[in-house]
């Protein structure tokens, strides 16, 4: 858990508490999963204040709950997975990153399978679902985590560091000798309208030549060119949404993998990170 000293309030203009939110109504989603590739229908529903984010196995004996927290990852290969005794849930980021990114505090998302719904391979079909449900807020002050000093991590030419912030800043840098992709940079302030604007629309990449070994290791059995950004050595199979969509979807998943800690306050850079360094930074702080 993380320390009480590290949790804070902030105010917003005029010395108003920032409330925490959960979703005005319950919303659904029903869709394929991109690594199991079954189809599977989710629910979010309104949580009391303090409830965090709290995932609901309804196809389980005694439908058992994993909360959304950095404990509770059990996998982080080619995606985050929480767990809790038997149950698991796979590809937690996208969902997160928009709960994170639009601002909501409580929710209980209720899945009939193991894995979250993909939608387009990008957090987009999440931000639409949650418009749709509304916001509301609920008169609780709403705590932060804030670092008391840098924190860092580095593992096989992969880096990254955050420092003290008032703030959640993402700067990354996505580095490969790939013909195609090459290097790409970003860096984007975390507020809901850049997340919606910027973030939400960026796709997962797959390289072409890595997709048998994928689904020889059971995963990948839902991505295809409606969802996934693959690319060969001669270049992309599918339009892009950006010219720079793989560095923003790498941002995508570091909002939602650092989620878990809650809403997080830190100016984060990141050189070739996944979700196993992502693991790591999260839990040195």
């Amino acid at each position: 858990m993380i320390p009480r000293e590290y949790y804070h309030l902030v105010k917003e203009e005029g010395g108003i508490l920032t409330e925490q939110q959960t979703l005005r109504v319950p919303v659904a989603y029903t869709g394929k999963t991109l690594h199991s590739g079954i189809p599977v229908h989710m629910r979010l529903l309104p949580a009391p204040a303090h409830t965090g984010i709290m995932f609901r196995r309804i196809d389980l004996p005694g439908k058992p709950e994993i909360p959304a927290t950095a404990e509770h990852i059990v996998s982080t290969n080619r995606n985050t997975t929480l767990g809790n005794g038997v149950a698991r849930i796979m590809t937690v980021e996208h969902l997160i990153a928009a709960l994170r990114g639009m601002g909501i505090d409580n929710v209980i998302v209720e899945l009939n399978a193991g894995e979250i719904p993909l939608g387009d391979g990008s957090a987009q079909a999440f931000v639409d679902i949650l418009r749709e449900a509304g916001l509301s807020k609920q008169a609780v002050p709403r705590r932060y985590v804030r670092l008391q000093a840098p924190v860092w991590v580095s593992r096989n030419g992969s880096h990254m560091i955050a420092l003290p912030a008032d703030e959640l800043k993402i700067t990354y840098t996505f580095v490969t000798d790939h013909p195609v992709v090459g290097t790409q940079f970003g860096e984007y302030t975390i507020t809901e309208a850049v997340f919606e604007r910027e973030l939400a629309k960026a796709r997962t990449l797959v390289f072409g030549c890595d997709i048998e070994q994928l689904q020889q290791q059971g995963l990948g059995r839902g991505g295809d060119l409606d969802c996934v950004v693959i690319v060969d050595e001669e270049g992309y199979r599918n339009s892009l949404r950006y010219s720079d969509e793989i560095v923003r979807h790498k941002i995508l998943d570091v909002v939602g993998d650092m989620g878990l800690l809650g809403f997080l306050q830190a100016h984060i850079f990141a050189v070739r990170s996944g979700h196993g360094l992502n693991r790591e930074l999260m839990y040195r702080i």
